[in-house]
C-alpha cells in the first residue's frame, strides 16, 4: 500500500537564493540545489511560498539587539584593518575568521531567518504538514555571536515561532557537527527537546555533544546526543536515529518536529567523517514524516555543492511522496557539468571502515534510554 503525503510547502524566492549564495562557506550552493529540484520536475508537487526578509524585531526574538545591529546595520566589504587586528566589537560578536563580514551579510541573515519563519507559519496556519527551507538550518549561531559559518540561528527562531501554536517541539539535528547553538538556547526549556546525531571528539568542531543526555533546570534530560565515530555508514546512522528517535517521541510526545538535514555527513563531503549516502537522509525524513506531526525541514552544513543538491533534491521528492521517481542520472540543467564524471544522482559510500559496531550503537541507545527513565 502506498503512503499518501500532503503537498509540502517549499520556501524560496529569487532574493533568498541569491542571499544564500553569498555566504562564503556555501557560495553558490543554493542556486545548485534549486536548479536540480526544478530539473527533476518537482515544482508542481510542492506549494512554493516566497521567503521574506526577517525584520529586526523578528530577529531580536532570540538574538540581542546589539548583535542584530552589528550584522544587519554595519555591513562592510570585509577589508582587513591596516594593522591586521580585528575590531574589538567584531571579535565580541564572533565576526572574525570563519565568520568574517562579507558583502551581502545582512541580506543573508534576514532571508535565512525569514524563510524559516515563513515555513513555520505555513505549519501554524495548517497550510501543510511538511514545510521545507533548504537555506535554513544555521544551527551554531548564538544569541549574540556568530559561530561555525552561522551568522543567524534560524532554527531557534523557527522553534520559537512554532511555539505560538505547538506546545512541545522536538528538534532533530543530522549535521555531522553537534547542534550546539540550538541545544544551548533551549537547555533550560521543558517545551523543547533537542536530539543531535553527530561526531564529537577532541579538536573536532564545536567540541560539544559528548554527553548522551544533558539539560538544566526544567530542561533536564531534554538535550540528547548520539555521538557516532568516524566511518558511520547508512545502517549505523539510520539504526541509531530510528531507535533513539522513537524513544524520544514516545517519552516527550512532541506536537511538532523540526528536522535539520545538514548533509556534511555524506561520503563525498570534504570533511570525510561519516560515510553516508542520500539513502540515510531519505530514510530519516520518511521516519519523521511517519510520526505524523507537523514537520519543519531545514538545510544546514554541506560543502560539496553537487552532493548537497543531490541530497536535498531527493529529500524534496520524498516529502512530495515521489522518492521512487528520482532518476538514476542527473537531468539536463545549467549545472550538469558539475556532476561529472558519473553524472549520477547517487552519492556512493567510500571504502573505509565503519568505526561503530552494532554493540557500540546499542550501548548509546541503552545509555540514553536509561538516563531518560
Amino acid at each position: 500500500m502506498s503512503t499518501h503525503y500532503s503537498k509540502p510547502v517549499l520556501v524560496r524566492s529569487v532574493q533568498s537564493i541569491q542571499a544564500a549564495d553569498l555566504l562564503p562557506a556555501n557560495a553558490g550552493r543554493a542556486s545548485r540545489v534549486h536548479a536540480l529540484i526544478d530539473a527533476l520536475g518537482l515544482k508542481d508537487s510542492v506549494q512554493i511560498e516566497a521567503a521574506r526578509a526577517a525584520t529586526d524585531e523578528e530577529l531580536c526574538v532570540f538574538h540581542s539587539a546589539e548583535y542584530v545591529r552589528a550584522v544587519c546595520h554595519s555591513e562592510s566589504d570585509n577589508s582587513d584593518d591596516d594593522d591586521g587586528e580585528a575590531d574589538s566589537d567584531e571579535s565580541d560578536f564572533g565576526l572574525v575568521h570563519g565568520c568574517s563580514r562579507f558583502v551581502g551579510m545582512a541580506s543573508h541573515v534576514r532571508y535565512a531567518a525569514g524563510g524559516t519563519l515563513v515555513a513555520a507559519e505555513a505549519l501554524i496556519a495548517g497550510r501543510t504538514r511538511t514545510a521545507l527551507h533548504w537555506e535554513g538550518g544555521r544551527h551554531h549561531g548564538r544569541r549574540a555571536r556568530a559561530a561555525g559559518f552561522c551568522y543567524i540561528n534560524d532554527a531557534v527562531l523557527g522553534i520559537l515561532r512554532l511555539q505560538q501554536r505547538f506546545s512541545r517541539i522536538l528538534y532533530i539535528d543530522l549535521d555531522v557537527h553537534h547542534g550546539d547553538g540550538v541545544q544551548l538556547a533551549f537547555e533550560h526549556s521543558a517545551r523543547v527537546t533537542t536530539l543531535s546525531l553527530h561526531h564529537a571528539s577532541r579538536g573536532f568542531y564545536p567540541g560539544t555533544g559528548l554527553a548522551c543526555v544533558e539539560g538544566r533546570g526544567r530542561g533536564q534530560r531534554r538535550s540528547i546526543n548520539v555521538n557516532l565515530q568516524p566511518g558511520a555508514r547508512d545502517g549505523t546512522f539510520t539504526g541509531a536515529y530510528s531507535a533513539v528517535g522513537e524513544l524520544v517521541v514516545e517519552r516527550f510526545a512532541p506536537d511538532a518536529v523540526v528536522l535539520q538535514c545538514g548533509c556534511d555527513g555524506l561520503a563525498g563531503d570534504p570533511h570525510k567523517v561519516f560515510n553516508l549516502t542520500t539513502d540515510a537522509y531519505a530514510e530519516c525524513l520518511r521516519v519523521a514524516m511517519a510520526w505524523a506531526r507537523p514537520l519543519l525541514v531545514l538545510g544546514g552544513g554541506g560543502y560539496s555543492h553537487s552532493d548537497c543538491a543531490r541530497c536535498w533534491a531527493r529529500l524534496t521528492a520524498v516529502a512530495c511522496g515521489r522518492g521512487s521517481d528520482v532518476p538514476a542520472d542527473v537531468p539536463e540543467h545549467e549545472f550538469l557539468g558539475e556532476y561529472g564524471p558519473g553524472f549520477e544522482m547517487a552519492v556512493d559510500a567510500m571504502r573505509v571502515a565503519d568505526e561503530n559496531s552494532a554493540d557500540s550503537v546499542r550501548a548509546i541507545v541503552d545509555a540514553i534510554a536509561g538516563q531518560l527513565g
